[in-house]
C-alpha cells in the first residue's frame, strides 16, 4: 500500500513539473515573441521617420532651388522669369518692378506697354540690380507629404538712403550706382514664403507671389538729374601756338589745345569721353584723329593737346569732347591758315587766269577762220 502511495505521490510529482516547465516555457516564447513584434515596429517606424524625412529634405531642395531662381529674377527685374516660378501671375509685381526698356515699343495687343526709360526708372531698377537673399532653413514647414511647404526669407538691398545727401544732382543712373556701389549697409525686408508642389513637373511653386511686390517698395524722393556732364563746363577756349583768338584762327601750326574750365560740380563726378579732331570738306566732317576712352576722376579742368609732325592744311577744324554716357559733345570750331598752301594757291590761280584767257583767243581765231 506504501508502495502505491509513494508511486502515485512521484506520478503526481512528475506531472507537475512537468505542467511547470511547459508553462515557463510558454511564457518565454510570449515573451520573446513580443519583444520581436515589438522591435519590428520600431524599426517599421524608424523606416517609415526615414522616408518621412527623405521626402522633405527633397522638397526642402526643390523648394531652394525656386527660391535661387527667384532671388535672381528679381534682381534682374526679369517678370516673366518670376511669373514662371509663381503658381498664378503676380499683377501687383508687374506694376512696380522698374523694367527697363532700351527703346519704346507700344504692343497694342497687352495692356502693358513698354516706354523708354527715364532717369528715375533707371535708378530704381539699379537699386532691384542690389537684391540679395537669405534662407532661414530652420523655418521650413511642410505637411505629411510634402504638398505644401513655407519658409521664412529675407531680402536685402542697398541702402540707398546713405547717398541722397551727396549729390545736388545725379549725373544719370551710372552716377548713382556708382555711389551706390560703395554703399555696405542694407534695407532687409523678412517675409515667409509658401509654395505648392505641381502634380505635373514636380516643381514647387510660389503660391503668395503677390506679396513680393513689397520688395520694390523704394521710398525715394524726385531726384535732380543733369542733361549731361558738360552742364558743369564754366568756360572753353582754343589756344598754343599758332592761334589768334580775335580772329580765332591758327596760322602755321601742327598743334591744337582745347582747355576747357569746370565748375567745382564737376569735381563730384566721373567723366568718361573721348575726343576727335576733324576737318570740314565737301562732302562733310572728315575725322582726322579719335582719342580712346579716357576716364577722368574728379576733374577741376581739362587740357587736351593734339599734334601732328607736320603743319595742319588751311581749312576749317572742330575739336570737341564726346561724352560716353549721354552720347552728346562740346567742343570749338575754328580755321587753320597754312601760309605754304596760301603761296601755292595764288599761283594757281594766276596759272588759271592765263589759261582762260588763251581758249577765247582761240575762239576769235576760229571765227576768223569761218
Amino acid at each position: 500500500m506504501s508502495k502505491k502511495v509513494l508511486a502515485a505521490v512521484l506520478v503526481l510529482a512528475n506531472v507537475m513539473t512537468l505542467a511547470s516547465c511547459s508553462q515557463a516555457s510558454n511564457t518565454d516564447e510570449t515573451t520573446r515573441r513580443s519583444r520581436r513584434d515589438a522591435e519590428d515596429a520600431q524599426e517599421a517606424e524608424e523606416t517609415e521617420d526615414e522616408d518621412k524625412g527623405a521626402r522633405h529634405s527633397s522638397a526642402e531642395d526643390k523648394v531652394y532651388h525656386t527660391i535661387e531662381k527667384l532671388g535672381s529674377a528679381l534682381a534682374g527685374c526679369d517678370y516673366d522669369a518670376v511669373c514662371e516660378l509663381c503658381s498664378y501671375e503676380p499683377y501687383e509685381i508687374r506694376s512696380v518692378m522698374p523694367v527697363v526698356y532700351e527703346v519704346e515699343e507700344i504692343n497694342y495687343n497687352s495692356d502693358f506697354i513698354k516706354k523708354k526709360p527715364g532717369d528715375m526708372l533707371r535708378v530704381r531698377s539699379v537699386i532691384a540690380a542690389t537684391t540679395t537673399y537669405e534662407i532661414d532653413e530652420s523655418s521650413f514647414k511642410s505637411n505629411l507629404w510634402a504638398e505644401n511647404c513655407s519658409v521664412n526669407v529675407t531680402f536685402s538691398h542697398k541702402d540707398y538712403n546713405e547717398i541722397l545727401d551727396k549729390r545736388d544732382r545725379f549725373l544719370g543712373a551710372a552716377d548713382f550706382n556708382m555711389l551706390l556701389s560703395e554703399v555696405e549697409d542694407t534695407v532687409d525686408l523678412e517675409m515667409t514664403l509658401e509654395f505648392i508642389k505641381d502634380e505635373d513637373s514636380g516643381r514647387y511653386l510660389l503660391a503668395n507671389g503677390r506679396d513680393l511686390a513689397e520688395i520694390y517698395d523704394y521710398d525715394l524722393p524726385e531726384l535732380k538729374f543733369m542733361t549731361d556732364i558738360f552742364d558743369t563746363v564754366e568756360d572753353s577756349w582754343m589756344t598754343g601756338p599758332g592761334w589768334n583768338s580775335a580772329t580765332e584762327t591758327y596760322t602755321d601750326t601742327n598743334t591744337f589745345e582745347y582747355v576747357v574750365s569746370l565748375t567745382d560740380e564737376a569735381s563730384q563726378y566721373v567723366w568718361q569721353y573721348k575726343y576727335r579732331i576733324s576737318r570740314k570738306t565737301d562732302e562733310g566732317w572728315v575725322p582726322l584723329y579719335t582719342s580712346d576712352t579716357i576716364v577722368d576722376r574728379y576733374p577741376t579742368g581739362i587740357d587736351l593737346v593734339y599734334t601732328e609732325q607736320e603743319n595742319f592744311p588751311t581749312g576749317h577744324y572742330i575739336f570737341f569732347i564726346y561724352d560716353m554716357q549721354s552720347g552728346s559733345y562740346y567742343g570749338w570750331e575754328y580755321d587753320v591758315v597754312n601760309s605754304a598752301e596760301v603761296v601755292q594757291t595764288d599761283n594757281a590761280v594766276t596759272g588759271s587766269v592765263a589759261e582762260t584767257e588763251a581758249p577765247q583767243e582761240t575762239e576769235e581765231a576760229d571765227e576768223d577762220e569761218v
